[in-house]
């Protein structure tokens, strides 16, 4: 079942748009070598080098997710490994990644003025560019009273493996010990694997996972927001950058909406800040999102009405958190822009959508 690059290349990119990290390729083969060659699996490493799909020819840094999906559901027909996602991610060293240097890279005024990067934007910050490492999955960052959620939805329900939800809930959990020492508190499945070791489980994860949950989910205690605005020493460039080289087609609204949602409240979201970081002049930034047929106020506005109707649905947060966490410098300034959107108070407007 050798691919024919040519043929599944295209045939892959026009059924699915989405891809991996050709780097992620290559770290996640190099772990199953590995788990293969501690495990005497020598027979099952070398039938699966004839599937495997030369990555140099494949033009730019990213592999097509389909092929990418193929090559881990024969690994696990060979292997007849039921935790394979957790063992080869077990084996792969997530600072060795370009999104975790380059995380570094954007952390290190904050390192260097031993400032701790503030939880929800971390948060924001790994989820809204974990993608850059592997499409397979879209996450959602959900704040609630105690709790900061990360949802992981696969982007092809109907081909995928479990074993790549769970790298990616492993590879995600890996980052965020190591940019921020904090474990989840809970870790939920949406699938039930083919067998369950639980020790293997404990031992990655830390905690006890439940199979067979509503949604996968990472949960993490949730430190409570401030309620001033701040503006922090972290230079978000090189995360920017290397998302960019990655998506080279995705426009300016797009790349200014997934930075505004990442920032808001921690750096000033004007013209002038978000400009600087994808590297342009302000009236550069103007035209093209121009040439998207927006502006700069309709992206803000439409990420900041999205983030505000998912706190009041979610949370009890109080009229200054909510500004800080919008961008705000000042809760008036913040409530007169809502009676502006919606012709009512934040409290009357979660009464209503709370109400039967």
């Amino acid at each position: 079942m050798a691919w024919a690059f040519k043929d599944g290349y295209a045939v892959a990119m026009k059924a699915n748009p989405y891809s991996v990290h050709k780097q992620t390729v290559l770290a996640n083969r190099l772990a199953f070598a590995l788990w293969a060659n501690q495990n005497q699996q020598h027979d099952i490493l070398s039938a699966l080098r004839a599937e495997e799909v030369n990555i140099d020819d494949i033009p730019g840094e990213r592999v097509p997710l389909d092929l990418v999906t193929e090559e881990i559901q024969a690994a696990a027909r060979l292997s007849k490994e039921p935790q394979l996602g957790m063992k080869i991610l077990d084996l792969v060293d997530i600072r060795i990644t370009s999104l975790y240097q380059a995380m570094q890279k954007a952390l290190h005024g904050l390192l260097h003025e031993n400032i701790q990067l503030p939880q929800v934007m971390l948060f924001r910050l790994i989820a809204r560019y974990f993608h850059i490492l592997s499409e397979v999955v879209e996450l959602d960052v959900v704040l609630n009273q105690s709790q900061i959620r990360l949802l992981f939805h696969p982007r092809n329900p109907e081909n995928y493996s479990y074993h790549q939800v769970e790298g990616a809930v492993y590879g995600l959990l890996k980052l965020v010990e190591v940019l921020n020492n904090q474990l989840p508190q809970q870790v939920s499945f949406a699938h039930v694997p083919d067998a369950i070791d639980y020790d293997l489980y404990r031992q990655c994860l830390k905690v006890t996972p439940q199979f067979n949950a509503r949604q996968t989910c990472l949960t993490y205690q949730l430190e409570a927001p401030e309620d001033e605005q701040q503006n922090l020493p972290i230079l978000l460039n090189p995360v920017v950058n290397l998302h960019d080289q990655n998506f080279p087609d995705q426009d300016y609204a797009q790349r200014c909406e997934l930075l505004l949602k990442t920032i808001l409240g921690f750096v000033e979201p004007s013209r002038e800040a978000i400009a600087n970081i994808l590297s342009l002049s302000v009236s550069t930034l103007q035209r093209r999102l121009r040439e998207c047929d927006t502006n700069f106020n309709e992206v803000l506005l439409k990420v900041r009405k999205q983030q505000v109707e998912e706190y009041l649905k979610n949370t009890d947060f109080n009229s200054e958190q909510l500004a800080f966490l919008l961008g705000y410098k000042a809760k008036s300034q913040f409530l007169k822009a809502f009676r502006q959107w919606y012709e009512m108070t934040p409290s009357e407007y979660r009464k209503q959508k709370k109400s039967p």
